[in-house]
């Protein structure tokens, strides 16, 4: 398990203000606080000196697990951003684990040098590190994977990445892009699920410029949902809670876990999560109104509202 110093650290910073923890095992109903705190896992974690790859386009590695979990699991690889080492998103680890999604975060080789493309690629190697360890029979995690159930997510630059990774690897089941930043023009043609969470005041990735294009020119087939945090600026999604003040009140964590939770895992009694304008949205969009899900199909009534945020990118 994560150790005793490890382990108070995630509570402060994940329970914050609620009182209580209701955490969910698969079995039951869902409460909306529950999804920004700790799961009902205990997590363990791996690093290169335990036997993990070291995979040529990425640098340092941590995959964070649940211990005592039913298996197959569900994994994510999630890489930083511009000049900014694993450390900057490693919060994500031991929240999804938590929750019962094994995480894998990275840094890169050169992290002031390395743009969208070169995060990309460390994306898909750490996609092999993930098979690899599968198949590694001292892994903790050796066969517990489903390796048809993999994410991708990057924060800044690194979400630019998960994009192109997506383009890349069509068989991925969910993308997330955090704070995404994509030098123009960026049109991403995948089909991959794809969540997209920035601040309404960021300023190294103004949404307008990034977030918000990145969301408008993926295909309208796609599955996709535009979280804009208000108030908030570029750390906002650096982890469940944030960064400094950027916290978007715990809806960041509960978005994007419910976002891997129907897409990544194929749950979808998390789907009322997505279907619903967070407290602290200043813009929130989603054009999920049918959704295919391996036990079956839910309907879900289109909203009057046909308007779109992409309505305003010609007046950008």
């Amino acid at each position: 398990m994560l150790r005793p110093t490890c382990k108070a650290l995630f509570f402060l910073l994940f329970i914050g203000p609620h009182a209580s923890i209701s955490s969910d095992d698969g079995s039951g109903s869902i409460d909306e606080p529950s999804l920004a705190i700790q799961g009902p896992y205990n997590v363990d974690l791996l690093r290169e000196p335990d036997g993990l790859r070291d995979g040529p386009h990425y640098r340092g590695a941590t995959i964070y697990y649940p211990e005592e979990s039913s298996h197959p699991l569900a994994s994510i690889v999630i890489v930083p951003g511009w000049s900014s080492s694993e450390r900057s998103i490693r919060a994500w680890g031991p929240f999804y684990a938590s929750h019962g999604i094994v995480t894998m975060t990275i840094g890169t080789n050169n992290p002031p040098k390395d743009f969208p493309e070169q995060r990309a690629a460390a994306l898909v190697d750490a996609l092999a590190t993930l098979r690899a360890e599968n198949a590694r029979e001292e892994s903790p995690i050796f066969e517990k994977l489903d390796l048809s159930r993999i994410a991708v997510s990057g924060w800044s630059m690194g979400g630019g990445g998960a994009q192109l990774a997506a383009v890349q690897n069509p068989s991925l089941k969910a993308a997330i892009g955090l704070c995404p930043w994509h030098e123009p023009p960026g049109i991403f043609e995948h089909a991959v699920p794809l969540l997209i969470i920035g601040g309404e005041n960021d300023r190294r990735a103004p949404f307008n410029e990034h977030g918000l294009i990145h969301y408008c020119t993926t295909p309208s087939t796609t599955p996709k949902l535009l979280f804009e945090v208000r108030d908030a600026g570029h750390w906002v999604a650096n982890g469940p809670m944030g960064v400094y003040r950027d916290t978007g009140n715990g809806d960041v964590g509960r978005i994007a876990l419910a976002w891997l939770k129907v897409f990544l895992v194929g749950d979808e009694r998390y789907t009322k999560f997505l279907l619903t304008k967070p407290q602290s949205a200043s813009r929130f969009e989603t054009n999920i109104h049918r959704l295919s899900l391996a036990e079956g199909t839910i309907d879900i009534p289109k909203s009057v509202d046909t308007s779109s945020v992409c309505d305003t990118l010609d007046n950008l």
